[in-house]
């Protein structure tokens, strides 16, 4: 990993009350990684993802991230930076209150990208419907966001992430509360976009079923520091399965993609 990695994080220690959350000594992510970041709850995984992003700032340590020391950056750097980078949280607020249709959440990441205040233009507009399009949005565009299914919830909030344009996207549990089939849809489309674009990715889950193909490395957290990291074949055996939930599960791999089933009588 050189100099220009996406992300480069050094001595980084992070508290939240008094209390550390995270205590990593040194991470790098590729410039067209995909990274999967794994472990139980409370281990750090979401406080890492607002590091990374800007909304959590360390009290040592550095995170450098598209070339930016984050914990360094000016209000207005700040809010460039945040442009550059394509954060969807665990449980994306989008204003339930407020009648807002398909088409217009996915407006509003090119309202952040062009500027408070500014309308958006005819080619703005090109690009939010490409991404409906792109991420089979296009029947439920101008249904009200609140309507829709959770599936197509988590699409369009991918989508309004990807009309900013972004350098780096960060996910903080994309398929949590979703169906298998829903959930087997964002899988394909974060990993699709990665082969398209080598957009450098870094994915937190709780399941490693929801890791895509294109996610060659992981890491695990536990107790807010670094446990193991690695190929995911190597990490994500059943040692490693065992120190992040307990003992009593097998983990598969196949073509690039891995599961954890039970450990139960009778099965093979």
């Amino acid at each position: 990993m050189n100099a220009d990695a996406a992300v480069v994080l050094d001595k980084l220690r992070v508290a939240i009350r008094g209390r550390e959350i995270l205590s990593i000594e040194s991470l790098r992510v590729a410039p067209d990684e995909v990274l999967g970041v794994l472990g139980p709850n409370g281990a750090g995984k979401s406080t890492l993802l607002r590091v990374l992003g800007g909304f959590q700032k360390p009290y040592q340590g550095s995170a450098r991230v598209l070339g930016s020391e984050v914990n360094c950056l000016s209000h207005p750097q700040m809010a460039c930076f945040r442009r550059q980078v394509g954060y969807v949280p665990q449980l994306p607020a989008v204003g339930g209150e407020l009648p807002l249709t398909i088409r217009e959440v996915v407006a509003i990441g090119r309202t952040g990208a062009r500027g408070l205040f500014r309308g958006l233009r005819r080619e703005d507009w090109h690009l939010v419907d490409c991404w409906i399009d792109r991420l089979g949005l296009a029947d439920v565009a101008g249904a009200a966001y609140t309507e829709t299914s959770g599936g197509q919830q988590r699409r369009a909030i991918l989508a309004r992430v990807m009309v900013q344009e972004p350098r780096l996207l960060l996910l903080d549990e994309p398929t949590a509360h979703l169906d298998l089939g829903a959930r087997e849809q964002i899988v394909q489309i974060v990993d699709q976009l990665h082969r398209e674009s080598r957009l450098p990715v870094i994915l937190v889950c709780h399941e490693v079923e929801v890791l895509p193909p294109a996610c060659a490395r992981v890491v695990i957290l536990n107790d807010g520091a670094i446990q193991a990291m690695g190929p995911a074949e190597q990490v994500l055996t059943a040692d490693g399965i065992r120190a992040m939930y307990g003992p009593g599960f097998r983990v598969l791999h196949n073509a690039g993609r891995h599961a954890v089933l039970p450990l139960a009588e009778g099965w093979t």
